[in-house]
């Protein structure tokens, strides 16, 4: 199936081969890098002189092994933005399009426009969840891609894995669940799915619960064939080394990290319960964030940021998101220093 979904061009290219993905060791006179060594260094972190592994094999394996998948099924990206350019790249002809189920992450509409393709739109129903033959029903025969985020962003809700899973079984293309919030929900990942489904294609990100956004490391898990693919087409040296040590050496943290997932599950259930007190309307949340529903919530946000130097995301403009805004769960400090400002405001 995979090899009938890529465009006849990504097929038949011959990808550039760069000095590292031909020798790893050795004495290097090939790749015109500085010997000498580097102007500056980190601790703990070597060779910065030196073009990184291309493949980022130490953190796919370690990727694989935290994800009990095969590191075969992992693609390391600079960010999940790449990951979603790729896919577009790969896939999706001119003339040819991509579907997004909104309300949701901007990025996938931008990618695909940047890359010349349609973009056709299938909304969420009433209670943010996927209406399966509503989706298909919007597809046409050029629909190559089905973009969708579980926590959805930015509503915060799980979307129905059952449904996912049917998209996956009736559509004749490529289905990415985007899981940047998973690791904060009440439920697993669809990760080991990729098993069972060659058109899955999960993203998962360091960015929010290992709290890295600042290293740009995303990556995915999906059908060996479509990391090929992505490895075939990727930059050559898309992660850059200290990215991909300090991303190794966060998946050893997992101590660390459910500390983190606690505080902030114990944050957004006390935040929920405030902003109910003061009359808003309260979605269900399984990401470290609230979508939340006032009359004059574009108002406040815009004074938030102007009197307080508090910035929350207004979302008034979009569909099914009228009067709403998207509030990021904060330390317990901050938090009360955006709830007490809010109370002033209403």
């Amino acid at each position: 199936m995979i090899d009938k979904l890529v465009r006849k061009n990504v097929k038949a290219m011959r990808p550039y081969t760069s000095a590292r993905m031909l020798y790893q060791s050795g004495v290097f006179f090939d790749a015109n890098e500085n010997a000498l060594g580097s102007a500056v260094a980190l601790p703990g972190i070597s060779e910065l002189n030196r073009y990184p592994d291309p493949y980022s094999r130490e953190l796919r394996k370690a990727l694989g092994i935290f994800l009990n998948v095969s590191e075969r099924n992992v693609f390391a990206g600079n960010g999940s933005d790449e990951i979603i350019d790729l896919l577009i790249r790969i896939f999706v002809n001119p003339g040819e399009s991509v579907l997004v189920i909104e309300p949701t992450y901007g990025m996938y509409k931008v990618a695909a426009e940047t890359a010349g393709a349609g973009v056709q739109s299938c909304s969420l129903n009433d209670n943010f969840q996927i209406d399966v033959q509503s989706v298909l029903n919007s597809t046409t025969p050029q629909t190559k891609i089905i973009f969708c985020c579980s926590p959805n962003n930015p509503t915060g809700n799980l979307l129905r894995a059952e449904d996912i899973k049917e998209l996956c079984k009736r559509f004749k293309g490529i289905v990415v669940v985007d899981e940047a919030y998973i690791e904060f929900a009440s439920k697993p990942s669809l990760a080991e799915k990729v098993a069972d489904f060659e058109n899955l294609v999960v993203l998962r990100t360091f960015s929010k619960i290992w709290g890295l956004a600042g290293i740009r490391v995303g990556y995915a898990i999906a059908n060996e064939q479509v990391v090929q693919y992505l490895d075939k087409i990727k930059a050559p040296y898309n992660i850059n080394r200290i990215s991909s040590a300090l991303a190794v050496k966060a998946l050893a943290e997992k101590a660390t990290v459910a500390e983190f997932k606690d505080i902030i599950l114990q944050e957004r259930g006390r935040m929920e319960k405030r902003f109910k007190e003061m009359g808003f309307a309260v979605f269900p949340s399984d990401a470290n964030f609230l979508l939340v529903r006032y009359p004059t919530a574009s108002t406040i946000a815009k004074k938030l940021a102007d009197e307080s130097a508090l910035i929350i995301r207004e979302f008034g403009s979009k569909k099914l998101l009228e009067n709403c805004v998207r509030i990021t769960v904060a330390t317990p400090e901050q938090n009360d220093l955006l709830l007490a400002a809010i109370k002033k405001l209403i």
